[in-house]
C-alpha cells in the first residue's frame, strides 16, 4: 500500500507541487520558532502579575496589549505554567486530529520512573508534552524532545526542545526541527533511547505503524546500530489487534494510564467502573517493567506484572483479562471471557445474557491472514503466525540481553 502512495506521489504534476508549495507557505506564515521563544525568555524575566498570553493569537503579549483588548487573554502566569504549558493551554478537542488528552500526573510519573528504572536517557516524546515538561524541569540524566502537532509549543520550548510534528505522516512542518531531531537520534549513540508516543484513539494504526518503523529504520541508520528503538505506544486495550496486525513485536502491559481532562479515564468516583480502558504496548520485554504493587502483581506464570484482577488461568496458561475484569473459563469455547457472559447453545459460543440468539456473519477482513469471512480468533492461519511471532520477540529479547553484556 505505501509503495503505491509513493509511486502516486512521484505521478504528481509540478503545477500541484508549485500548488502545494503555496498553500504551505501560506500555512507558515508568521511562525518563527527563535523570535517566538525569545518573547519567552522576556516573559520570563518578568513577575508573574505582568505575564499575559493570548489564546487567541496563542503568543506572548508583549507590546500593542489593545491589539488583543477582545482576545482570551491568559494573566499572572506563574512560573510553574510556563515550564508546565499543558497546564496552562487549554485542551484542543478534535478527536481525530489533535485529541490533547492529558497524562495525570501518577502516569507520568509512573511513564519516567520506569524509563529510568531501564537506564533510558533519551527520550522522544511523541504527542506527550507532560512527560516531556516532567523531564526537562524535574528529571536530571534524562534529555527529551517533544515533537507534536500543536502549534503552540513553539512558544515555550526552543529551537532543540520542540519540533512541530505530525506524526501520521512522519511530516516535520519545518526543516530545520527535523534535522534537530536527527541531531538528537544521533547524540544518543545508538544507545538508552525510548519513544514514548500517546496518538489520537480516533486514529487509524497503520500510518502510525508505519511512521515509528521509518523512525526505528532512521534511529538504527544514524547511530549505526543494530538495536531495535524501545517504544512505548498508548493506546485502548482493544485496539490490541489493530497494533499486533501492524507490529507483532509488540506486547500489551497491563498498566492502566489515565488522564487528567478526560470524564472515564481516571479511576475517580466518575470515572470508568474498570479503570482507564487505556494500556501501553512496547516492543520490550513485560518482565522488564515493574507496576506499582499496590493494584498491581506479579505473575511468576506469566513472567510479567498484571493488574491484580487479573488471574491466572490454569487451561489458557496465560492472565488472559484485558479490561479490568476478572475472565472466566469457558469449556466449551475453550477460551477465557468476561465475567458477565454465558455460553450459549444456539450461538454455540459465549456471549452477554440477553443477546439475540441468531448466527453473527462477519463480513469483515482478518487481521492476521487477511482474508474475508473470520475474525482473528477464528483464524486457521493464527497458531502458526504465533509460533512465528513468539519467536521473533524471542531473538529480539536474546538479542537485546547479549548487547547488555557486552
Amino acid at each position: 500500500m505505501w509503495d503505491k502512495l509513493r509511486n502516486e506521489k512521484d505521478k504528481v504534476s509540478k503545477h500541484k507541487l508549485d500548488a502545494w508549495e503555496c498553500e504551505r507557505i501560506t500555512f507558515l506564515k508568521g511562525i518563527n520558532h527563535r523570535r517566538q521563544f525569545l518573547a519567552f525568555n522576556k516573559v520570563s524575566a518578568l513577575p508573574a502579575p505582568k505575564r499575559s498570553f493570548c489564546n487567541t493569537c496563542s503568543k506572548f503579549i508583549i507590546e500593542d496589549e489593545c491589539k488583543h483588548a477582545e482576545h482570551s487573554i491568559i494573566s499572572d502566569i506563574t512560573d510553574n505554567q510556563l515550564s508546565h504549558p499543558s497546564e496552562l493551554l487549554p485542551p484542543l478537542v478534535n478527536a481525530k486530529k489533535e485529541a490533547q488528552y492529558l497524562f495525570s500526573k501518577e502516569s507520568v510519573k509512573f511513564l519516567v520512573d520506569t524509563f529510568l528504572s531501564l537506564n533510558y536517557k533519551y527520550v522522544i516524546c511523541i504527542g506527550t508534552p507532560r512527560i516531556h515538561e516532567y523531564i526537562q524541569s524535574s528529571v536530571k540524566g534524562l534529555s527529551s524532545i517533544l515533537l507534536d502537532i500543536d502549534r503552540r509549543y513553539h512558544n515555550f520550548f526552543g529551537p532543540l526542545e520542540f519540533c512541530w510534528y505530525n506524526s501520521f505522516n512522519n511530516h516535520f512542518f519545518f526543516k530545520e526541527a527535523q534535522l534537530v531531531f536527527e541531531d538528537f537520534l544521533k547524540s544518543s549513540r545508538g544507545e538508552n533511547t525510548v519513544l514514548v508516543t500517546d496518538p489520537p484513539f480516533g486514529g487509524r494504526t497503520e500510518p502510525l505503524a508505519q511512521t515509528f518503523s521509518t523512525i526505528n529504520n532512521k534511529y538504527k541508520s544514524l547511530t549505526k546500530g543494530n538495536g531495535e528503538l524501545p517504544m512505548f505506544w498508548i493506546f485502548p486495550y482493544f485496539m490490541e489487534p489493530q497494533i499486533q496486525n501492524s507490529l507483532p513485536e509488540f506486547q500489551m502491559v497491563d498498566y492502566k494510564v489515565e488522564y487528567d481532562n478526560h470524564p472515564l479515564f481516571h479511576n475517580g468516583s466518575k470515572g470508568r467502573k474498570q479503570g482507564s480502558p487505556v494500556r501501553i504496548f512496547t516492543n520490550i520485554s513485560c518482565s522488564q517493567i515493574k507496576l506499582p504493587p499496590d493494584n498491581y502483581r506479579f505473575c511468576h506464570k506469566c513472567n510479567k506484572w498484571v493488574a491484580k484482577e487479573n488471574k491466572h488461568c490454569m487451561i489458557c496458561a496465560i492472565c488472559p483479562s484485558k479490561n479490568g475484569q476478572t475472565y472466566t473459563h469457558c469449556k466449551l469455547c475453550k477460551r477465557c471471557v468476561k465475567p458477565n457472559w454465558r455460553h450459549c447453545s444456539n450461538c454455540q459460543r459465549c456471549a452477554q445474557l440477553n443477546h439475540l440468539c441468531k448466527e453473527i456473519q462477519f463480513n469483515g477482513v482478518c487481521l492476521t491472514c487477511k482474508k474475508l469471512g473470520h475474525k482473528k480468533a477464528d483464524c486457521p492461519e493464527v497458531y502458526t503466525l504465533n509460533s512465528s511471532h513468539s519467536k521473533r520477540r524471542k531473538q529480539f529479547q536474546q538479542s537485546k540481553s547479549k548487547k547488555r553484556k557486552h
